[in-house]
């Protein structure tokens, strides 16, 4: 599946006559052009504003569409089958997926046809959109934000969520065995495959001249991870949330509320038992440096192209 915005770009080209279309190929990056020239051969001239009022919709249930299924199931359960029709219609295909396997099946069976959910006048749309989102905390997005910071974390997509709590995971490891034997090292490092066992050894080399009380700390956050046997992978992301939790203080409350309805409820219910340790005890330095710490692992992810390249900007920006 394309990206949105190209098959959008190829819609309105297409509006203009196919001759018209393919002149915009020579202005396009050959990757790139290649896309869109066979979303060109294959989109349908005779259905162009009806597509056109399909990706409008989707993309004013983005928001919603961020929201990990776990949650939207418990709102759709107060739905009758036709709105539940016309949600699902405009979710992403794994929500989709997600949320047929775990709905009633006498709800399931109900569910309007898919050409029924997909011609639904804008306003009912919209209505039906605006009612379903106050089941939610709302969030408001800028797409050009004037300024990359840790309150703008709310941006991340579940997908990057996963992969920050992943890195971080691996980063309060290493620095939980900075000055470890290597006997330690290599009993720790052999519960990881080779890729992942080889990044952290270098991060633990990497931060080598880190301060003292950061080393201590991720020591600590090790013992406080999992009471119970975890796998390497789970063990990571546990880890890693629980670093990103050190980054947060009282002021910090209504970001929380955005980020655990983007986690599955364990793991919303995980940040909120190290939040309400962490915010009786939060000093005002180390939340800082935490802070920092956490950006610049968001915006190396960024420079690798793992997440969203607006990420990259914090670099500059903390420069300036």
């Amino acid at each position: 599946m394309e990206p949105i915005h190209l098959q959008v770009l190829a819609c309105l080209a297409l509006s203009e006559g196919f001759d018209s279309a393919t002149a915009l190929l020579d202005y396009l990056p050959p990757a790139r052009a290649e896309s869109l020239e066979a979303l060109l051969n294959r989109t349908d001239p005779q259905t162009l504003q009806e597509q056109l009022k399909a990706f409008s919709a989707r993309e004013s249930f983005s928001g919603i569409a961020e929201i990990h299924p776990a949650w939207l199931l418990e709102a759709l359960k107060k739905e009758s089958p036709r709105v539940i029709g016309v949600i699902l219609r405009h979710l992403p295909s794994k929500h989709v997926r997600y949320l047929l396997e775990h709905l009633p099946r006498h709800v399931v069976v109900k569910l309007p046809k898919l050409i029924e959910a997909f011609y639904v006048p804008t306003e009912i749309l919209n209505l039906v959109r605006r009612r379903f989102e106050r089941h939610f905390v709302p969030v408001r997005i800028s797409h050009q934000p004037e300024l990359i910071d840790f309150n703008h974390l709310y941006y991340l997509k579940m997908e990057e969520i996963d992969l920050l709590f992943h890195d971080l995971g691996m980063s309060e490891l290493a620095l939980s065995l900075v000055g470890s034997t290597r006997q330690v090292m290599k009993v720790i490092l052999n519960r990881f495959g080779i890729k992942e066992a080889k990044e952290i050894l270098s991060r633990i080399k990497r931060y080598q001249l880190q301060e003292k009380g950061f080393v201590k700390e991720a020591k600590y956050s090790v013992l406080e991870t999992g009471g119970e046997v975890l796998g390497a992978e789970r063990f990571l992301k546990e880890l890693g949330l629980l670093s990103l939790v050190k980054a947060f203080d009282r002021s910090d409350i209504s970001l929380f509320n955005i980020l655990r309805q983007r986690l599955s409820p364990d793991c919303a219910y995980l940040f909120k038992r190290y939040l309400d340790r962490q915010v009786s005890r939060a000093d005002t330095q180390t939340v800082a440096k935490r802070k920092i710490w956490i950006l610049e692992h968001v915006r190396v992810l960024s420079e690798q192209g793992k997440i969203d390249s607006v990420w990259s900007k914090v670099s500059s920006q903390e420069a300036a």
